[in-house]
């Protein structure tokens, strides 16, 4: 089960409780995975599948979701995981009375009312990209055109881990990729400048690095950035 799939299993979960829902796309959802309504009910839906990952929810994501609920005028908000809480994060959870609910990945089974991705499909996603290009990277060296390098160590559902040519270490979290996926996706560009904008950890040369090694998206310069060549 990959991220999106996991979002539809907790759209299903909420439908089997009589609720409508639906799934926000992936650019400008707010960090809103989804909605579900009933009478004047209106729950902003955070999913995190953390559960096969070392990675945990912490209190910024929390209160991101917070803002997120007032935005959309929801009347409340739930973080819906198969994964864990850091200690802190569940204080701030409990004091916003943003709802914790947990899923056991035991239980998890697509069914026929989930959506599943169509591999022989032509339509290009965030999911398949990277599952097929950007996870088989672990373990390369990548060098940029300026000579330097990105070591992948890690590449999973939860984001990059990297070591630059200046020997650091650094997480890049899955999020600010799909981000930028699904606007090359839509727009066929995007830009440093917009990664820069859009993400808190100023890894855009990274970033445009690893999406890069996709054979459909290409570098471009003045400004850089890259291109979705269809």
């Amino acid at each position: 089960m990959n991220p999106r799939q996991f979002e539809e299993f907790v759209c299903e979960y909420f439908r089997k409780q009589g609720y409508e829902t639906e799934l926000t796309s992936y650019s400008n959802d707010y960090g809103i995975d989804g909605f579900a309504k009933k009478g004047k009910e209106k729950i902003a839906i955070q999913s995190k599948m953390y559960g096969n990952s070392k990675r945990k929810i912490n209190r910024q994501m929390v209160m991101e979701l917070h803002g997120a609920k007032d935005f959309f005028d929801c009347t409340k908000a739930v973080i819906a995981t198969d994964g864990f809480f850091l200690t802190d994060a569940l204080t701030v959870a409990q004091k916003l009375k943003i709802e914790v609910l947990y899923i056991d990945q035991n239980q998890i089974n697509l069914t026929k009312t989930i959506s599943k991705t169509n591999k022989k499909s032509n339509n290009k996603n965030f999911e398949d990209i990277w599952e097929n290009y950007v996870i088989p990277l672990q373990g390369k060296t990548l060098i940029s055109n300026n000579g330097k390098t990105n070591q992948i160590l890690k590449a999973d559902w939860s984001g990059i881990e990297r070591l630059t040519s200046n020997g650091n270490k650094s997480k890049i979290k899955i999020e600010i990729f799909k981000q930028a996926v699904n606007k090359l996706l839509k727009d066929c560009t995007i830009t440093r400048d917009y990664i820069n904008q859009n993400y808190i950890g100023r890894a855009s040369s990274g970033i445009v690095l690893i999406l890069s090694q996709v054979p459909f998206f290409k570098l471009t310069n003045k400004p850089t950035g890259l291109k979705y060549e269809k």
